[in-house]
């Protein structure tokens, strides 16, 4: 994909990355959430529908389905993925989200899957990085969606980079969600990806409160990008069956079993 201008290049890889991410993006919304007008909007859209990128339909656009073969599937592990297990994990943090508090949600489909059941909750302001997000939000929920901000990476989904950082340090956050992929030997959690990493130790720094959900990876996981220390966050949840070194560790770093429900536990703050 050419362009002349970095800022239009920008707005058309997020444009093509809801595009994949969604069934079909609506021209309105798209104005709203990247702040150009609508005009802007069509002619970006007419751009990548002649590039083969989208496929035009009445005020909105799809993603090219003749390209999906080529874009890698999500990185996700289906058979952790299937079932009501990981919905109860994510619906453990709604007992730390009361109304009108301002959250940071990360990346994930852990934390993706909370999205919809804050519907209970009034009133809530959300700062988010992944753009699929940002779609479910403004389907399912009446409140205030604030994108970070950024660059999308080949490498990673979201938007990261000093941008991202900066603007979720742009208002204050009562508590930031963040999806983790394991625990290393030394009690720190990880993000499979090294920029989401860097916001996620941002949004713990800045945020009043952290936790973390898990799909209750191994401890001494030999991959991922540390987050931050486990002592760090305000609670842990993983799946009820989560390997018992996990279970060892988390109580080794001051965070103590304080409910138990089913399909998963929480770990909090001693």
């Amino acid at each position: 994909m050419q362009d002349h201008g970095s800022s239009s290049l920008r707005r058309r890889l997020q444009i093509v990355e809801l595009a994949r991410k969604s069934d079909a993006v609506k021209v309105e919304a798209l104005s709203a959430l990247l702040g150009v007008s609508r005009v802007t909007i069509r002619g970006d859209l007419n751009y990548l529908e002649q590039q083969g990128y989208v496929l035009r339909m009445m005020g909105r656009a799809r993603y090219n389905p003749a390209l999906l073969h080529a874009v890698p599937a999500p990185q996700e592990t289906p058979t952790r993925l299937c079932g009501p297990g990981p919905s109860r994990v994510a619906g453990a943090a709604l007992r730390w989200i009361a109304d009108g508090m301002a959250l940071f949600l990360g990346g994930g489909a852990l934390v993706h899957r909370l999205l919809p059941q804050l519907v209970v909750r009034q009133g809530l302001a959300l700062t988010l990085h992944d753009l699929a997000m940002v779609a479910t939000a403004r389907q399912f929920l009446a409140c205030g969606v604030h994108v970070t901000g950024g660059v999308l990476s080949d490498e990673e989904p979201g938007l990261i980079g000093p941008a991202a950082e900066q603007g979720l340090r742009s208002h204050p956050l009562d508590l930031c969600v963040l999806e983790v992929s394991g625990i290393d030997s030394r009690g720190r959690v990880l993000s499979r990806f090294a920029g989401a990493a860097r916001l996620y130790a941002a949004a713990v720094s800045h945020c009043a409160k952290a936790i973390s959900l898990s799909h209750g990876s191994d401890v001494g996981a030999a991959s991922g990008h540390p987050v931050c220390s486990l002592d760090a966050l305000d609670a842990f949840v993983v799946p009820h069956d989560a390997p018992p070194g996990v279970l060892e560790l988390l109580a080794r770093h001051r965070l103590q079993s304080g409910r138990k429900a089913d399909g998963f536990l929480e770990f909090r703050k001693a």
